[in-house]
């Protein structure tokens, strides 16, 4: 796997060398998520960032990320610009939305004004949602997303294993 991500790594270089040309370039690990994604950091000669997805397409479609952020760009709400892809090899550079989150500015001071634009946001969403568009949320769809905590989370962010009483507790929770 060690060797697959530094010949990922390489292809995705070459990638932006080609989008980008004339350009130099620094990359960086921006974020993760739980999934085979990775996002790193373009920094360009002058400064500008950009942020390039890599979604391994053996793992990772690219397609639902497109659909979701045009989706909710009609909606208004702030997403990602989409500058170029390319679904075959699995990468897409986006605007970088930068690299402070919600969480770094939550405080006692700033949390109405923080909470009120997201649920604004996600009203704008509902208000924008129309049947057979995107899948519906069901058990099936909720129970994918749960099984993403011990999945990523717990065995390969935390690299835990949970005994059976902890799984059995955390099936529980599920219920």
């Amino acid at each position: 796997p060690w060797r697959t991500r530094l010949q990922r790594l390489e292809q995705l270089r070459a990638w932006l060398a080609s989008t980008l040309p004339g350009q130099a370039f620094d990359l960086a690990p921006a974020s993760a998520d739980a999934s085979f994604r990775r996002y790193f950091r373009v920094t360009l000669e002058d400064g500008d960032t950009r942020i390039v997805m890599d979604a391994p397409p053996e793992f990772e479609d690219c397609r639902p990320f497109l659909k979701v952020a045009a989706l909710f760009r009609e909606a208004g709400v702030h997403v990602p610009e989409v500058y170029a892809q390319d679904l075959e090899q699995g990468f897409l550079l986006l605007s970088d939305l930068g690299g402070t989150t919600y969480l770094d500015l939550l405080d006692a001071a700033t949390a109405p004004a923080l909470y009120r634009d997201a649920n604004a946001a996600l009203v704008d969403i509902q208000r924008a949602s129309r049947p057979g568009v995107l899948p519906d949320y069901d058990r099936a769809l909720l129970e994918r997303e749960l099984r993403l905590f011990p999945d990523w989370y717990v065995t390969k962010h935390l690299g835990l294993t949970l005994d059976s009483g902890q799984t059995a507790a955390l099936h529980g929770v599920f219920e």
